[in-house]
């Protein structure tokens, strides 16, 4: 009685054959699927808890210096000239500034339009500052301790992907 019903439950059951080579096919096959799903949940952010992009910045250091008896602004580090033409891109991006006193009076730079200024630097002193140009615009930038001409300008430019 116990092969009868034995051979009932066998002849319900449909026979699946499958080598071990298919197996092993089969079992590649979707792990790739699963990775690639997996690669696409993940490249789509939707795992991110923060954004991977850092926020732009042009940072640059410049010095006061005396040169033939007149104060100039000398740039050190990101643009190497005598009151340069700083450039920068407008909205989210930031333009920072290192200003290091190399002269032997005191000097502040301020930045006209922006209205952002340095402290006032003793010899040997510095400060960084940091701002952002909502639209295209040319900025002044002077030194308030030894005069009110302007040393140099910076441009804020919008700057779009090439078509």
């Amino acid at each position: 009685m116990g092969n009868v019903k034995e051979n009932r439950m066998n002849s319900l059951a449909p026979r699946l054959k499958i080598s071990d080579g298919m197996l092993v096919i089969i079992a590649v096959v979707g792990c790739v699927a699963a990775f690639a799903v997996l690669f696409i949940y993940i490249s789509g952010g939707a795992v991110r808890h923060v954004s991977i992009f850092l926020p732009e910045k042009t940072e640059n250091t410049l010095a006061f210096r005396e040169i033939d008896g007149q104060v100039k602004l000398v740039g050190i580090k990101g643009i190497a000239q005598v009151n340069p033409t700083l450039i920068m891109r407008t909205g989210d991006y930031s333009m920072e500034l290192t200003i290091i006193n190399e002269d032997d009076q005191p000097h502040m730079l301020y930045i006209d339009g922006v209205n952002v200024s340095t402290k006032f630097l003793q010899p040997g002193q510095q400060d960084t500052i940091s701002f952002r140009s909502a639209g295209e615009a040319t900025y002044n930038y002077y030194d308030w301790g030894t005069g009110r001409e302007p040393l140099g300008q910076i441009i804020a430019m919008k700057v779009t992907a090439f078509e």
